[in-house]
């Protein structure tokens, strides 16, 4: 790994900082861009990554995916073995560099619903984060290109007009123009996305083609943080490269933060954070700050650097022989996650998907050309069909109010233990009321137009996936040693809830039904892994031996009230601190049903 040079360190740690932000990624950046703004105030960001320019693996879409599981990108880690997952241990992807997740994810830009967000406002104080304070920072972050084809798969794909969806805010006002990360429709699909978006049409599930205005239920295609010349647009392209000149504002790569400096006296009743260490191959340094600490550091290593430096639960820290600052049990709780779960097939002879790449050589080549001279094409796109359903909308009505019966029986008997988590128990009665409502997206459907199964190399492949949007389960993230540089211990708690188990088991059923609809049944070979029908136990079996991550991790420093376990208020400051606040996804205090890169890039823009 290269180091920054010693006058560099010393540099920044001679800059007279008013503001520190710990972590350059995707809500990071966007705080200082915008706090340098003001000529007057000076930023300096710490990242413990390196400056990706120009490098292929992040750039050219079609290579999503081939710097995960690369240390140079990734922070290689995983989760202790999870009981709910066969005991596996699962991987976590995490962008380690500049720019964060936004380097290796799937450029997937979509929102959430207006009722995920307007509840964030019952774990807080005050009316400062719900649907309509939130929704002028999304836009705020958007550029959407105009798309050079019509976008609306309701036009393109739908059995009838009877299918579209179009409710909400008018999409011209809920989709931003001209802010820093240009969002694009994919311009090309697979012999798979029509076929795909017929048969879910048939199954009921109506194209929404205003998923922005905040109903984001149904079928829909979604954005893509891809520019016009079909390149990745990353948090340090949209929000760093711009301003890098900036006199007021100071970067440090390859700097690992290892804790932050408090003042040893108590004002009005608060820490104040008056600095940060960090170490460069194997030294530490500290550099001091006059206004504020913003940590960034993202949902695994913020809570590990809270802890670290003595913010958390008390009895945890001395346990480990450190001193604690701030007594808040909740540091390193409600880690909460979109598990998936999928199911692989063939396709027939002709089809053409993604896959076409890996078994035509002169295919390959001249998409190669195709991209580097103008920048579109196979190499420039990417799936981006998206299924967000209430389990209402795939499962009989019977079957599903026996279950949530269940689940509000035991969220009954757990307001009645004086030892339960009140957060938990809070997040769980707004969950049960979404189920009860309708409505609100709880499972997600995707599809990969190529092969991760390839038994033959000349054949094509695609991959139907389903994924819980709002688990009942929870984990956490805590140091394992007053170690900073070992990672924390993982633990999601994967399926550790009944009901989650029950809600993958009823998305697997859906993709069944889904592939023996047309015409997507028309296209399919075989089905491949698993490669036979199962019973419900063995889909059970299946789906906790093959589970994954969805990389979207929320919840370790929740933004809720102090004596819920919350962790931030409102304003995001850390509960008994003056001036430390957090910006980044271990704020989001309820699971968001969405890829959540564009959230929280909004975060970092309303910070």
């Amino acid at each position: 790994m290269a180091f920054p040079s010693a006058s560099a360190i010393e540099a920044f740690i001679a800059t007279q900082l008013d503001y520190i932000v710990i972590g350059g990624g995707v809500a990071g950046l966007p705080i200082a861009n915008r706090l340098t703004e003001d000529p007057s105030v000076k930023v300096g960001i710490l990242e413990a990554g390196l400056s990706f320019q120009d490098d292929p693996l992040i750039d050219i879409p079609r290579n999503v995916a081939l710097n995960n599981g690369n240390p140079k990108y990734d922070w290689m880690l995983s989760t202790s073995p999870q009981f709910g997952a066969a005991e596996r241990s699962i991987m976590i992807f995490r962008g380690k560099g500049l720019g964060g997740s936004s380097v290796l994810n799937y450029m997937a830009w979509d929102r959430g619903s207006k009722e995920e967000y307007d509840a964030w406002n019952a774990l807080v104080d005050g009316d400062g984060w719900n649907w309509d304070s939130i929704l002028p920072f999304l836009v705020k972050v958007e550029d959407a290109l105009p798309a050079t084809i019509n976008p609306d798969l309701a036009l393109r794909y739908s059995a009838s007009e009877a299918h579209v969806l179009d409710r909400g805010i008018p999409r011209d006002e809920a989709v931003g123009s001209g802010g820093p990360v240009k969002i694009r429709y994919n311009e090309l699909n697979t012999d798979v996305t029509s076929p795909y978006v017929k048969a879910w049409n048939i199954l009921g599930q109506r194209t929404n083609s205003n998923p922005w205005g905040g109903d984001a239920s149904g079928l829909y295609s979604g954005r893509l943080s891809i520019d016009e010349h079909g390149k990745r647009v990353t948090a340090t392209s949209a929000y760093y490269t711009p301003v890098a000149s900036r006199p007021n504002l100071s970067l440090l790569t390859g700097a690992q933060v290892t804790k932050i400096l408090f003042e040893s006296e108590l004002v009005d009743g608060n820490r104040v954070a008056i600095g940060v260490e960090f170490t460069v191959d194997g030294k530490i340094y500290t550099v001091s700050v006059s206004k504020e600490v913003i940590l960034s550091a993202g949902v695994i290593q913020t809570p590990q650097i809270l802890e670290l430096s003595g913010v958390g639960d008390s009895k945890r820290l001395e346990g480990m022989g450190i001193t604690t600052l701030v007594h808040l049990p909740g540091v390193g709780e409600n880690l909460h996650d979109h598990p998936f779960s999928s199911i692989h097939y063939q396709a027939k002879s002709g089809v053409m998907t993604y896959d076409e790449l890996s078994k035509n050589a002169e295919f390959a080549a001249a998409e190669k050309e195709r991209y580097e001279k103008s920048g579109q094409g196979w190499m420039a796109s990417n799936d981006s069909v998206f299924v967000f359903t209430a389990l209402d909308k795939i499962l009989d009505a019977s079957v599903l109010s026996a279950k949530i019966k269940k689940v509000e029986e035991a969220i009954d008997a757990e307001k009645n233990n004086p030892s339960a988590n009140q957060l938990t128990l809070k997040q769980h009665s707004i969950q049960l009321d979404w189920l009860k409502k309708g409505g609100v997206p709880h499972m997600e459907f995707i599809l990969f137009s190529g092969g991760l199964v390839k038994p033959d190399p000349n054949a094509s492949y695609f991959v139907i996936t389903s994924g819980l949007q709002h688990p009942f389960s929870r984990g956490c993230v805590h140091i394992q040693s007053t170690d900073p540089l070992q990672a924390p211990l993982i633990d999601p708690g994967y399926l550790t809830h009944e009901f989650d188990v029950f809600s993958l088991l009823a998305g697997y059923r859906a993709v069944e039904k889904l592939a023996q609809t047309p015409p997507l049944v028309d296209i399919i070979s075989q089905q491949i892994v698993p490669a036979t029908t199962l019973s419900d136990e063995e889909v059970i079996q299946y789906i906790r031996q093959g589970c994954v991550s969805g990389a979207h991790q929320m919840g370790t420093a929740a933004m809720a009230r102090r004596d819920l376990g919350g962790v931030v208020g409102s304003n995001l400051k850390v509960h008994g601190t003056a001036n430390l606040r957090v910006a980044d996804a271990s704020i989001i205090p309820l699971p968001v049903a969405a890829h959540i890169q564009a959230t929280v890039y909004a975060i970092g823009e309303k910070v």
